[in-house]
């Protein structure tokens, strides 16, 4: 039986760039709330590689009360304590962290000053452009100079991002944080994503979906829905329900 039900957030439960579906996060939101008093419909909670503070926002959107992961898996937020708490390998690491933001901002500032910098994370290092084409180059630049100097990182893209993390707090470090916290095992989890920085957490939970915008490597990870974005996210929704009353 799936009791919590995991999202990832660019992709999956928005687009940036773009205003949400507001019709379809509003239903996302009501089976949430529903969750609390019919135990066939899973809880919500949030893996995502944005920063802290987008992923709080989200999390009131959909009222969501279980911890939720920020960073890929750099930090925990507990919406019900309003607390933060950072993985311990970021703990560990936070030289080496603050060496590969230092390179991403020389390189921005010498080569790409069109370039966003997410400069509200802490535990990673994130690089924001809506052209595709400039993003897939910084992901090549990112990956040379990681290969070179940092084995400790890897590099991941979306559409519009690269984000550079560290090994130890990858998405799937996340979920089984998330297990931990909540008492629940990985097999009664159920994840969607749609990225490369997706898979190690699409490979740890007990069910695993994608959108129909995600991208064709997730296919051998995950089940491919019909619908795209958040459309997506309440068709896997709603089957998780279905499956849970079966």
């Amino acid at each position: 039986m799936t009791k919590l039900f995991v999202l990832d957030l660019d992709g999956c439960v928005s687009v940036p760039f773009k205003t949400p579906d507001w019709n379809s996060i509003t239903r996302i939101r009501e089976l949430n709330l529903l969750s609390r008093t019919d135990p066939t419909v899973p809880a919500l909670s949030i893996c995502t590689g944005r920063p802290y503070a987008y992923a709080e926002a989200v999390a009131q959107w959909l009222d969501i009360q279980h911890p939720i992961v920020f960073e890929s898996g750099g930090g925990v937020y507990h919406p019900t304590e309003q607390r933060l708490e950072f993985a311990p390998a970021y703990h560990q690491n936070k030289s080496l962290v603050e060496g590969v933001k230092n390179w991403v901002q020389e390189l921005v500032d010498r080569e790409y000053p069109e370039v966003l910098i997410e400069f509200t994370k802490k535990t990673d290092a994130g690089m924001v452009h809506s052209d595709e084409d400039l993003i897939i180059e910084l992901y090549q630049r990112a990956k040379e100079h990681v290969h070179a100097h940092h084995p400790e990182f890897e590099v991941h893209r979306t559409e519009v991002s690269v984000n550079i993390i560290l090994k130890a707090c990858s998405k799937g470090y996340g979920i089984k944080w998330l297990s931990a916290l909540t008492e629940i095992s990985l097999s009664d989890i159920a994840y969607i994503g749609d990225s490369s920085g997706d898979i190690s957490a699409l490979k740890v939970a007990g069910k695993s979906y994608t959108p129909a915008n995600g991208s064709p490597a997730l296919d051998q990870y995950a089940k491919r829905l019909e619908g795209h974005t958040s459309l997506g996210v309440l068709e896997a929704y709603e089957e998780l329900i279905d499956q849970n009353r079966s």
